[in-house]
Parts: C-alpha cells; structure tokens; sequence
C-alpha cells in the first residue's frame, strides 16, 4: 500500500508505506534478544571453559595473600586455573577500570578491599570507575577489624585511659596515619570524636615505616589492622588496647573490644569481597557465589584467615553483599563529609 504526500512545490508524490519493513525490523530485534536469553544459560553450562582472572588491586602483603588463597581453591573446584592479576595504583582505580573494561563474559572479576566501595568514593574528586555503573555483586569473602596500639612506655591500660590520657594533653599525643580517609583512620576519628579528642595525626607512606616508628617510642599509636598488629605486639614493645569488632579476635584474645569498654556500636571492619563486570551472565554469577561460599566456608580456609587476622563470614548472596556495602558506603560517607575529606 501505498499513501499520497504533498511535495514540495505542489506536487504529489508516492511513498511506499514501511510498516511492513518496521515489523520485520522489530522480529529481528525480537529474534535477537531471545538468541541472547538462550546463549546466556549456555554459556553458564559450560562456563568456565578456560582460564578465569582475577584483578587484584595489591601485589604484595596481606590482600594479595587473601586473593592467592581463594584463587588457589577455585581453580580446583572450577577445573580451570584461576589467576591472579595484579595491579595496583590509584588507590585500586586501576584495578577497577581494568576490570570495568574487560568483556563480561564471566572470565574476568575483581577482587576488592573496602575502601573501594565505602570509602574513596567521598575521599577522591576523581574516580576510574563506578560500582553502580560498572559492576554487579558476586561474594563477600571475609573481614579484617583493626587494633588500636600504644607503644609500650604510654601509661595507658585501656581506651578510656587513653582518652583521659589525650584530653589531659590535647594535641600532643601522636598518632600514625598512613592514608586519610581510609578506615583505619576513620576508625580513629570516631574513637576521638567520642569524647572531642584533639591529637596529631603524623602522615606516613608504609605500615613497616609507621610500626617501626610506634615500637621505638618516636610516635604513641596507631590503628593497625589486626593481621599486621599480631607480630608487632609479640615483640614486646608496642601493646593493643582494643580490637575494633564486635568480638574478639582469637589472633589477640586478651585485647578487649571498643564495645567492652564502653563505646557502644563501635564495630569497625574493613572486608575482602569480588565484584563481576556489569552484565555478566546471572548464571554466571551465582555460580561463583556458590563456589566461593563453598571455599569460605572450608574450616581450612577458616583457620588460614583467623592466622592472617582475619574473621571468616557468611558469603551470603549477590544481593546481601550489596546490601551490606551500600550500607557500610553511607555510615562512611557521612563521617568522610563531617569531617571534610577531600582528595584530588
């Protein structure tokens, strides 16, 4: 069929009616989207068929063991190699934008510390990457709490001491602080603020740099995490006044929690968790949930975790995971606003 339009200067033009070719457009998107819901279960039943990565922001220390952990235990229940990928930089921007970038075909993922989700989002004017936009949910791993240490010769027994300690001399006592913004010093600004604290914060670059430094006397503390604060306490010159957590760690079972001594819902945590690209296959995903709460729950990788300080816990779901971080994002980013954080 056709129909009659005016042209220009009068004239009557035939244009063919493009319904039909409209149709035929629109069943082949159809066509197309449904070969694509089908190849998403396909893929999943065959997934993984050859090597999966695993970017990690760190090369070194502690985070980077956690990831070598698990990868080593996936790669026996996939029966595929799982490696891991690292690379560091821009406070794990790098990492995420690696990440980001790579097709979601579920042989990618991202292993990520907090600070990548709760904390630098509010600290740096820039970002290489958006979790929203940018990834969806897999697992959380584990925690790690923090352990708030003195050296030896500061006449402190516990946090409230040290707060009578600190409001006695304000601004003298001196605190390490290896990076603003990050949890650890959060942590020891929600102590501070709990009874309008005043200290110097003395900046450093590295842990060995700043534990040195507390265990020869030339600064009086430092938030450490816990997997770090173990061997510098069993050398006898710097003591732990307080474990960050809601419980006690087995690693420091005589060091009390804030919560024991007196302040209230201080449960302070960083976590180890994997993000996927965005669009990976569902399937996908929570086949990895599955496989990773499978490793998490091992009593092995139970008992290597508490050795490295860390708190072994329930993976959860894709969705629980979220929840706890978008959480854990907004209690975070009020503090980093109140306090006027601000990083270029």
């Amino acid at each position: 069929m056709a129909r009659r339009e005016a042209a220009p200067g009068g004239n009557i033009m035939v244009r063919p009616e493009r319904r039909s070719t409209r149709r035929h457009v629109m069943r082949g998107a159809g066509a197309a989207l449904l070969g694509g819901m089908a190849s998403a279960p396909a893929m999943a039943d065959t997934w993984p068929s050859r090597p999966v990565r695993m970017v990690s922001p760190s090369t070194g220390g502690i985070t980077d063991l956690h990831i070598r952990i698990v990868a080593e235990k996936l790669a026996g229940r996939l029966g595929q190699q799982v490696y891991v990928d690292g690379k560091p930089g821009a406070t794990g921007g790098i990492s995420a934008q690696i990440a980001a970038q790579a097709p979601a075909d579920g042989y990618t993922f991202l292993f990520i510390i907090a600070s990548l989700i709760v904390t630098n989002p509010f600290v740096y004017e820039k970002l290489l990457y958006d979790i929203d936009r940018d990834f969806v949910p897999v697992a959380m791993m584990s925690k790690a709490g923090f352990a708030f240490l003195v050296r030896d010769g500061l006449p402190v027994r516990s946090m409230t001491e040290l707060a009578a300690h600190i409001k006695a001399r304000p601004g003298k006592l001196t605190i390490g602080n290896i990076a603003p913004g990050s949890l650890a010093h959060l942590a020891t600004e929600l102590y501070l603020q709990s009874f309008d604290g005043k200290v110097e914060l003395v900046p450093y670059r590295t842990m060995p740099q700043v534990v040195q430094d507390l265990a020869r006397g030339d600064i009086d503390a430092f938030m450490s995490p816990i997997g770090e604060a173990k061997p510098t306490v069993a050398g006898g010159k710097v003591r732990a006044l307080a474990i960050t957590t809601a419980e006690r760690h087995d690693s420091l079972p005589d060091v009390p929690t804030m919560i024991e001594q007196g302040y209230a819902d201080f449960d302070v945590y960083g976590w180890y968790g994997v993000l996927a690209p965005k669009r990976t296959p569902r399937a996908i995903v929570e086949r990895m949930n599955r496989e990773i709460a499978s490793v998490t729950s091992a009593p092995e990788y139970r008992e290597r975790m508490i050795s490295l300080g860390a708190i072994p816990g329930d993976t959860g779901t894709p969705e629980s995971f979220e929840t706890i971080y978008k959480a854990e994002a907004r209690r975070w980013g009020a503090l980093i606003r109140r306090l006027g954080i601000r990083l270029e």
